[in-house]
């Protein structure tokens, strides 16, 4: 596979949109665990999931998170894809302490606290000129679990051309504290990269799934919390 796309760099690169859909491709094969060898000796991924259910188990215990509603069992229809050796399906939930959309906040002009919209996620990371603000009052009623923490994964949830963006939370957007309003979704991973899953929403084959999966009118579509 990497062989044929390397033979065929120029061609691809000089069709129309061409750099766009090289990107893709490549972006493509890496989800796909194609883009280079894999390593015999490199972990499974049966073990790296033992860990993380072990640590959501002691987090759990020491009331960080809460327990987590089993999902359906996946089956060979589910698949996207055909995996390399020591890979594995998973749901998304099952590598993330938290999935959750924000909530209508009760804005002011000004104040302490900025909700972060749809508008704010960009795929070139997090876009702070648009944020607007919440009443201090109001905010005495959100959960701990509701400000944005580094590493976390936003997901805008709603709007043609918007739906299924994302991007990743760093430390130096974090000056002040940040919840989201209710067309956003935060994904908090575990024991995995975030810029991991945020490259596989990403990709191609991810987008597709989101826009097939999406439902309502077609100026107001919404990507279900349960959906991701």
């Amino acid at each position: 596979m990497t062989a044929l796309l390397t033979d065929n760099l120029p061609l691809l690169a000089g069709a129309p949109n061409g750099i766009k859909k090289l990107r893709e491709l490549i972006l493509e094969l890496a989800v796909r665990g194609k883009l280079v060898p894999q390593g015999p000796s490199d972990e499974p991924a049966s073990e790296l999931l033992k860990g993380i259910v072990e640590e959501k188990a002691r987090l759990v215990a020491e009331g960080k998170i809460k327990k987590q509603k089993p999902l359906t069992e996946i089956t060979e229809s589910d698949h996207l894809f055909g995996l390399p050796v020591g890979w594995e399906w998973v749901r998304f939930n099952d590598v993330c302490t938290y999935i959750q959309r924000g909530k209508g906040p009760a804005y002011v002009e000004h104040s302490d606290f900025a909700v972060v919209s749809q508008k704010c996620v960009r795929w070139t990371g997090l876009d702070l000129s648009p944020v607007r603000y919440v009443d201090p009052d109001a905010i005495q009623k959100y959960e701990e679990i509701r400000f944005l923490c580094p590493g976390d994964i936003l997901w805008n949830s709603t709007g043609t051309g918007t739906i299924g963006r994302a991007c990743v939370v760093n430390e130096q957007a974090l000056l002040k504290p940040l919840v989201v309003d209710s067309h956003v979704t935060i994904v908090r991973s575990i024991q995995i990269q975030p810029v991991f899953l945020w490259r596989w929403i990403q990709s191609p084959s991810v987008q597709l799934e989101i826009e097939g999966n999406a439902s309502g009118t077609t100026n107001q579509i919404e990507l279900n919390t349960s959906t991701v």
